[in-house]
C-alpha cells in the first residue's frame, strides 16, 4: 500500500507583536505586515510512507518584512534531507541526499478577507540552490465570516534542476501545479481548529507525472508574541505515480 505522511510544525516569534497571525500551514492567507513589522518564523515537515522505505526532513527558517500596507517580502533558508531504500544486486540499501537553498518571496494583498466580498493577493517566490532554480506564483483567495475563515490557493511553479547525464550535465524541467484549501474555526483564546487539502500535481516534458491528494486536520494558536501551527496531512488519494510531494 502506498503511503505518505506529512507532518508540519510551525513556530514564530514576532518581533512586533501586532504582526498578522496565520492558522494555515500549506494554504496561505492574504494578511501582509504592515509597514516595518517583521517576523521570525521556523517552519518544518517530516515526511515517511511509500511502498519501500523513504523518509525526508525539509527545514526553512525565514524573516518576513513589511514594507507597507498591502506589500511584503521574505528571505528563507532552506535545508532538505532524504534518505530512500532500494535493492541492488538483491541487496537492500539506503541512499542519503541533502541539500540547501536561498528563497525570496513577495507578496501583494489586494483586498481585505473581511471588509470585502473576498481577500486576494498574488504571490511570487524565486528559489535558488546548489542543483535546481524555481519560480513559483500563487494566487491567493479567502474569507473571513464571523469565526470561520476559508482559504483556497492556485499555484504554478517550473523547476529546473540539473542531472549528471552519459557524458553531459542537463537540465531537467519539471511544471508543478496545485490547488489547496483550509478551512478554520475560532475557538477563542487564541486556538483554532480546522483542515486542510493539497493536491500537487507534476508535468515533465508534457506528461503527467505524478498526482495526489493529501487532507487532513489542522490546529493553531496565537500567544502573546508567537503562534504555532501544526497540520497532519496522509494521503487520501493517489491520482498518477508517486506524488514528490
Amino acid at each position: 500500500m502506498k503511503l505518505y505522511v506529512v507532518l508540519i510544525a510551525i513556530s514564530l516569534w514576532y518581533i512586533d507583536v501586532n504582526a498578522q497571525d496565520r492558522i494555515f500551514n500549506y494554504t496561505y492567507q492574504s494578511g501582509v505586515l504592515a509597514k516595518g513589522e517583521k517576523e521570525i518564523e521556523i517552519w518544518a515537515t517530516y515526511r515517511a510512507g511509500r511502498e519501500n522505505f523513504y523518509r525526508r526532513t525539509d527545514a526553512r527558517a525565514e524573516v518576513e518584512i513589511g514594507l507597507s500596507k498591502k506589500l511584503q517580502t521574505a528571505f528563507y533558508l532552506n535545508y532538505t534531507s532524504k534518505a530512500t531504500g532500494f535493492m541492488a544486486d538483491s541487496l537492500s540499501a539506503i541512499e542519503h541526499d541533502n541539500e540547501f537553498s536561498f528563497s525570496n518571496e513577495w507578496k501583494l494583498k489586494l483586498s481585505d478577507p473581511s471588509a470585502s466580498m473576498i481577500g486576494s493577493a498574488l504571490y511570487g517566490e524565486i528559489t535558488i540552490g546548489t542543483t535546481e532554480f524555481e519560480i513559483e506564483g500563487k494566487v491567493i483567495l479567502d474569507k473571513q465570516i464571523g469565526r470561520v475563515t476559508q482559504a483556497i490557493n492556485l499555484a504554478f511553479e517550473p523547476e529546473w534542476e540539473w542531472e549528471a547525464g552519459i557524458g553531459e550535465i542537463a537540465a531537467h524541467i519539471e511544471y508543478k501545479f496545485e490547488f489547496n484549501y483550509g478551512i478554520g474555526v475560532d475557538l477563542g483564546k487564541g486556538w483554532v481548529m480546522g483542515a486542510e487539502l493539497r493536491n500537487p500535481n507534476v508535468y515533465v516534458d508534457g506528461y503527467w507525472a505524478h498526482s495526489a491528494i493529501y487532507a487532513g486536520p489542522c490546529v493553531s494558536y496565537a500567544g502573546s508574541g508567537f503562534w504555532v501551527n501544526f497540520t497532519l496531512m496522509p494521503q487520501v488519494a493517489g491520482l498518477r505515480g508517486i506524488t514528490s510531494g
